[in-house]
């Protein structure tokens, strides 16, 4: 923390500072997330000469960008879910936090580019290009709750140590799930895309159990 927000802190409150640069650190955060997610749709697109004779097969034949979109959309949508809760307990910042928010904020801006690789191209490459931005998305915002929550360092103190470990168990499920697919890629990449659905059945099934303390 630099000279200038100790001394606006000690004029301002003991939270003052924190709570405004944390509020900054959310709504860029949010700015993210709701451009990437809507960037996403730019990856569907009708093909040039479409014509009204040939409009549903073109649609139909557009299955795979539909399909990616969605799992993007959704992906996105949980990692800005997970953000939002992480987010209500963490009481103060420093630098490695606005640094790992921010590494984690460019896994998910990549989001949309790998979204379109994956949908136009059915290869192998273009699954482990995918699974691997999206395993980074998660490890890395694992990495910023753990760095967070190791010792109460940054959250507030309320928070039970079985709850913290729980919850960093919880994240690190999707983006293991995605790296393991990688790994299924190289032998059947078809198959390593049917996991990637069984994320959003595991988090459905696993949430009331991480559910969030009330410290309020």
């Amino acid at each position: 923390m630099t000279y200038d927000d100790e001394k606006e802190k000690s004029s301002a409150g003991p939270n003052s500072a924190d709570d405004r640069v944390l509020g900054r650190l959310i709504a860029f955060s949010d700015g993210v997330f709701a451009i990437a997610i809507t960037l996403l749709i730019i990856g569907v697109v009708i093909p040039e000469g479409t014509t009204d004779f040939n409009l549903n097969a073109v649609l139909s034949s557009l299955w795979p960008n539909y399909l990616a979109f969605l799992i993007s959309f959704f992906v996105i949508g949980l990692y800005w879910i997970v953000h939002v809760r992480q987010f209500r307990f963490v009481r103060k910042y420093d630098s490695a936090l606005l640094w790992l928010n921010l590494l984690f904020l460019l896994f998910i801006v990549i989001m949309p580019f790998t979204t379109s690789i994956v949908s136009r191209y059915e290869s192998q490459t273009a699954v482990i290009i995918y699974a691997a931005n999206v395993a980074c998305v998660g490890y890395t915002r694992t990495a910023a709750w753990f760095y967070s929550a190791h010792n109460h360092r940054l959250i507030d103190k309320r928070l039970t140590s079985p709850y913290i470990k729980r919850t960093t168990i919880l994240n690190l499920i999707a983006p293991s799930i995605f790296a393991l697919s990688i790994g299924i890629a190289f032998i059947n990449y078809h198959l390593a895309q049917y996991i990637w659905i069984s994320i959003f059945i595991i988090h459905v099934i696993a949430s009331p159990i991480f559910r969030l303390p009330k410290l309020d």
